[in-house]
């Protein structure tokens, strides 16, 4: 039973903040291979889960807006953080690519994820791009704690 719940641990984290489910995992005491097969497939659960609700909320977003705006609200002013400025400028100077190759280890699954969903509309494009991002993270990562 433990040794589900330490999967389900790993799983859990590569699904959502992907930089320490291989430090994790390996501390545990999984081996290479096992953890390369756990934030992998995790990281990958993670990137279909978010994205399909990415899509759902962005939806519900959109129609929800529209009746505030129809009622005169303004909508608020956006204060930008070096988070916001680094999303702008990865968006702006490398596209899809740079975001999904920063997604895994420096901003999170979920996060980049509905960035890649609102910017970027070519669905098949997207998911490529992003379970490739988590699988080189994945290897990167495993094999940098393992050698230290």
């Amino acid at each position: 039973m433990e040794k589900v719940l330490q999967i389900l641990l790993v799983l859990m984290l590569s699904g959502t903040k992907f930089l320490t489910a291989p430090i994790t995992a390996l501390n545990i005491g999984f081996g290479y291979l096992q953890t390369l097969g756990l934030t992998m497939f995790g990281g990958i659960v993670g990137v279909l889960f978010f994205y399909f609700l990415s899509n759902g909320i962005m939806f519900m977003f959109a129609k929800m807006s529209s009746h505030f705006h129809a009622d005169g609200i303004p909508p608020k002013k956006r204060s930008f953080t070096w988070k916001n400025r680094m999303i702008v400028r990865v968006k702006r100077d490398y596209g899809l690519i740079g975001l999904a190759a920063i997604t895994p280890a420096l901003l999170s699954i979920p996060l980049g994820t509905f960035l890649a969903t609102k910017f970027f509309h070519d669905r098949r494009k997207v998911l490529t791009y992003l379970i490739a991002s988590v699988m080189v993270w994945s290897v990167l990562i495993s094999s940098v704690v393992i050698m230290f």
